[in-house]
C-alpha cells in the first residue's frame, strides 16, 4: 500500500510536510517495523525543511524529502558519532518505501522550548552559563577527526570552491535585492577577493546553531540545555563558519553571551577588528549569507566587542 505522493518540487512538499493525517499511517508503520511503541498521539513539529512528528512525547520521527537526501546521511553520521547527553538518542534509522523512498530517523523526544521563545526571560548570568556549556561542546566537536566521515566532503579544494560559490551567489543576490549600496558591494567583493584564511584544518561543525535548535528547560529558576537538535546541515568547514548562526541567531547579537561562548571555546581567541572582518567574510561566504544580511541590515559588527560585552 502506498500512502504518499511522488513529491518532486518544494511547492509539492510544502503542501504535505506538516499534514498529520497523511503521515500518520507512515509513522505507525515505522514504529511497528522498528519495535517502537505504537503511536497514540502524533503532532507535527515546528515547520522546517523536513517532515518532523512527535509521537506520544516519546519519539521524534524525521523524514527527509528527496531534495535533501544527503542531509539524512550527514545527520545520521553525527548521531552515530556523538555520544553527548545534550543530543537526543538515536532510536532507529531506515528508509520507508512508498512511491519513492523516504529516509527517516527516529530520535528520543526531548522536552524544552527553543531559546527564541524564552530569550528575553533568561537573565544575563544564565545566558553566559549556557554559552560556556555550548562553547565547551563546540570545542569537542571541532576537535574530532574528519578523515573517516564518508557522509561529508573533506577535500579542501572542494571546500574552497564551495565558499567561493556561496560568496558569488550572495553578492549577486544582494545586488539584485538593491538595498545594499553599490560602493559597499564593491568593497565586499574586494575583501573577499583579497581574503586569505590563516591555516586552519577543516573540522566537523554544526553549521546551523540557530535560535530554533537549542532547547531549554527551566529548573530551580535557571534555564539549562535540554538538547541540541537538527544536525542536518552539519558540515566540514572552518570554525569561523560556525560563529555566523550563533552571533546573528542563537545569541541574538548579545555580545556578552557570544564572547562567553568564544572564550569557553578558546580562551586565547582575540575578538578584535581582524575577528570582526573574518565574521563579515563568513557572513558573505555563508550558504544563506544574502538572507542574513537582509534580515539584520544595516550590517554592523561593531557590537561584536568583548571589551564592552563582558562584565
Amino acid at each position: 500500500m502506498t500512502y504518499l505522493p511522488d513529491v518532486q518540487t518544494w511547492s509539492e512538499w510544502g503542501q504535505i510536510f506538516t499534514d498529520v493525517a497523511l503521515w500518520r499511517p507512515v509513522i505507525t508503520q515505522i514504529c511497528q517495523e522498528q519495535g517502537l511503541a505504537l503511536a497514540q498521539e502524533v503532532v507535527a513539529g515546528y515547520p522546517g525543511t523536513c517532515a518532523v512528528f512527535v509521537v506520544d512525547e516519546a519519539v521524534v520521527v524525521k523524514l527527509y524529502p528527496p531534495q535533501v537526501r544527503q542531509d539524512y546521511q550527514r545527520e545520521l553520521a553525527v548521531y552515530r558519532l556523538l555520544d553527548w547527553p545534550q543530543l537526543p538518542r538515536l532510536l532507529a534509522a531506515g528508509v520507508f518505501h512508498d512511491r519513492i523512498d523516504w529516509p527517516y530517523l527516529a530520535l528520543e523526544f526531548r522536552p524544552g522550548q527553543p531559546i527564541r521563545e524564552v530569550f528575553a526571560q533568561i537573565a544575563p548570568q544564565n545566558r553566559r552559563a549556557l554559552a560556556r556549556e555550548l562553547g565547551g561542546l563546540l570545542r569537542q566537536l571541532h576537535a574530532l577527526p574528519v578523515a573517516g566521515l564518508t557522509a561529508f566532503n573533506v577535500d579542501e579544494r572542494a571546500w574552497q570552491a564551495r565558499m567561493a560559490q556561496y560568496a558569488a551567489r550572495n553578492l549577486a543576490k544582494l545586488e539584485e535585492m538593491g538595498f545594499v549600496p553599490k560602493a559597499t558591494l564593491v568593497a565586499w567583493a574586494e575583501l573577499l577577493q583579497d581574503w586569505r584564511q590563516r591555516p586552519f584544518p577543516l573540522c566537523l561543525i554544526n553549521a546551523d546553531l540557530t535560535e530554533d535548535h537549542l532547547l531549554l528547560v527551566a529548573e530551580d529558576g535557571q534555564w539549562r540545555i535540554s538538547a541540541l537538535i537538527d544536525w542536518a546541515d552539519a558540515d566540514v568547514n572552518v570554525p569561523a563558519y560556525e560563529w555566523i548562526a550563533l552571533w546573528y541567531s542563537l545569541c541574538g547579537q548579545d555580545a556578552a553571551m557570544f564572547c562567553e561562548l568564544l572564550h569557553s571555546y578558546d580562551p586565547a581567541l582575540v575578538i578584535d577588528d581582524a575577528f570582526r572582518q573574518q565574521m563579515l567574510v563568513y557572513t558573505l561566504r555563508h550558504q544563506f549569507g544574502a538572507e542574513i544580511v537582509q534580515l539584520v541590515w544595516p550590517l554592523d559588527l561593531t557590537g561584536c566587542n568583548c571589551d564592552s560585552g563582558r562584565d
